[in-house]
Formats: C-alpha cells, sequence, structure tokens
C-alpha cells in the first residue's frame, strides 16, 4: 500500500484528494494547521488514515511533525501541496505588508518546508503535485487578487525548478492548476460572479473540488510515470474564453 499525505486536507478540494486517495487504496496522512473538528472528522471517516497537524509557514513545527511522522510510516509515496492563503485579496492601495508576508509564507516558503522535510521519508521516489490556480497562467492573473497570482505564479515556477532537481531522486514533480471551484471562497464571490464563469466557459458551470481530485490523484500515481514538471489546469475551458 502507497502512503500520500495531502496538506490542508480538512475541507475543500484537499479533502476531496484525501477521499479519492482513500477509494484507491493509498493510506492516507491527513493535515490540517490545527486539530479542529473537520480534521478529526475526515480522519475517522477515512479508516486507517493518520492525522497531522502543523502551520506549513512555521519550519520547526513542520520538521518536527515529519520527524513523527517518520516514526509511523516507512516511506511517504505521495505529497500534495494543497494549502494556500490568500488574506491579502483585495484593491492593490489596500494590501498590507503583514497580510501580504503571511500569505507569502504559506503560499511558498511553506511548500518548500513541507519537500525539503519530506525528502527524507520518499525514500523510493515518488510524485509531488503543487496546487496552483488558474490565477498562476499567463492573462489569467486577478486584479483583486495580486499578491496570490504573484504567489502562485511563483509556486508554477518552483515546480518545474524542482522538476528538474529531484529527478535523480526519482521524484516527479507536477502541479494541477484549479479554475472557479465550490469551494468557502465560492461563498463569499461577490454577486453575479458564478454567473459570469459559468457563462464564460465551455463546461458551463463552476468546478466541484472532485474534478480538482481527479487530476491531482492522476499526477500523483504511476498512470503519470512519465511525467514530470508538466501544468495540468482544470477550468472547464474558462481561460480560453469559453469559444
Amino acid at each position: 500500500m502507497k502512503t500520500i499525505l495531502i496538506t490542508g486536507s480538512s475541507r475543500g478540494i484537499g479533502r476531496a484528494i484525501a477521499r479519492l486517495a482513500h477509494e484507491q487504496d493509498y493510506q492516507v496522512i491527513v493535515h490540517g494547521r490545527t486539530d479542529s473538528d473537520e480534521l478529526r472528522k475526515i480522519n475517522k471517516e477515512l479508516e486507517g488514515s493518520i492525522k497531522t497537524f502543523f502551520d506549513v509557514s512555521d519550519k520547526k513545527a513542520v520538521d518536527n511533525a515529519f520527524k513523527d511522522l517518520a516514526s509511523k510510516v516507512k516511506n511517504i509515496d505521495a505529497l500534495v501541496n494543497n494549502v494556500g492563503s490568500n488574506h491579502a485579496a483585495g484593491k492593490l492601495e489596500e494590501l498590507t505588508e503583514k497580510k501580504m508576508k503571511q500569505d507569502y509564507q504559506t503560499n511558498i516558503l511553506g511548500h518548500i518546508f513541507c519537500i525539503q522535510a519530506i525528502l527524507p521519508i520518499m525514500k523510493k521516489g515518488g510524485s509531488i503535485v503543487n496546487i496552483t490556480s488558474i490565477r498562476a497562467i499567463k492573462g489569467m492573473e486577478s486584479a483583486r487578487s495580486i499578491a496570490y497570482s504573484a504567489h502562485k505564479a511563483g509556486l508554477s515556477a518552483l515546480t518545474t525548478s524542482l522538476a528538474k532537481y529531484l529527478a535523480n531522486k526519482k521524484i516527479r514533480v507536477n502541479e494541477v492548476a484549479p479554475g472557479h471551484t465550490e469551494t468557502e471562497f465560492a461563498k463569499v464571490w461577490a454577486p453575479g460572479t458564478r454567473e459570469k464563469v459559468e457563462e464564460n466557459n465551455l463546461i458551463k458551470r463552476i468546478a466541484q473540488p472532485e474534478d480538482i481530485a481527479e487530476a491531482v490523484m492522476f499526477l500523483a500515481s504511476e498512470k503519470a510515470g512519465f511525467i514530470t514538471g508538466q501544468t495540468i489546469l482544470v477550468d472547464g475551458g474558462y481561460s480560453i474564453g469559453g469559444k
């Protein structure tokens, strides 16, 4: 049985990935920033799963958590870097240094910390899948998610760099870039946003978390064994204007 760790898997896209991985007979390590009710619930739901909680932006906490995981599992075959933060959403003039640094610490450094920490446990090679965003795609950046767009583009560049760097360790690194998805963020969209998105993609709906999970688990699996350094954009055709 292969083992997979999904950061931010107590809800949304991360939870959908964890459920699909469990269906595909992975041993699943579920993660949250805290030991929340949602994290405990998904841990209980997925029989045989392992629960871990730490703040990915805190390197010491990450290192300690992975040392603990190393005592529980012999090997981790796949890592999904799903955690993301967008506290700095808004107009350029409204962006604060504190919020931008907080997001950068999570969206970029947090992923690097997890990858650094997992290498000693990914002994047999494996797969890393980073969750970026449609906002990482040239021309799809958002005027109200300036810092977030920059971070996700940086994570995309990190994906390519790591694919090259980790190839000799037999570790593949890819990314999935979701479009507009039915998550907690969708609940705070401005009026009319959903209708506009649905009108301007080919599939005529927004993504469900399960749509993203399918792409992630493909890249995590040996079915994608000859794929590295690549992006799968899961946006219903939004990026090509629905034309």
